[in-house]
């Protein structure tokens, strides 16, 4: 279990790495307090009205997070929940300080 939660974490910094410009607007995102991170391990707006770029990147960055999810849930034989949730606490406890975070309640809060 403990080899499949590094190769996610591995996972998750190429995918990072190969997709340079999305994650130079995630960053720019999080750090103007435009989006945070859930406990589910996916993004979520914390702005009251987001544009429609804001709508698309938060969308992509969710839709490869949960192929990369589903791919290691499947590896290490474990439900894609566990995965959301450990790959969420981890997410959160990566934020740098000043962005979102949302609590148990379902609240955004700044780290």
């Amino acid at each position: 279990m403990h080899t499949a939660t590094h190769r996610f974490i591995w996972v998750i910094v190429l995918a990072l790495l190969s997709f340079p410009l999305m994650a130079q607007s995630l960053d720019e995102a999080k750090a103007q307090g435009l989006v945070g991170e859930q406990l589910n391990g996916y993004l979520g707006i914390v702005t009251s009205s987001p544009s429609n770029s804001l709508r698309s990147l938060v969308n992509d960055v969710n839709q490869q997070r949960r192929a990369l999810y589903q791919r290691s849930a499947d590896e290490a034989s474990v439900e894609l929940s566990v995965f959301e949730a450990r790959a969420g606490q981890r997410l959160q406890q990566r934020a740098k300080p000043g962005e979102f975070i949302q609590d148990k309640n379902g609240q955004w809060r700044r780290k």
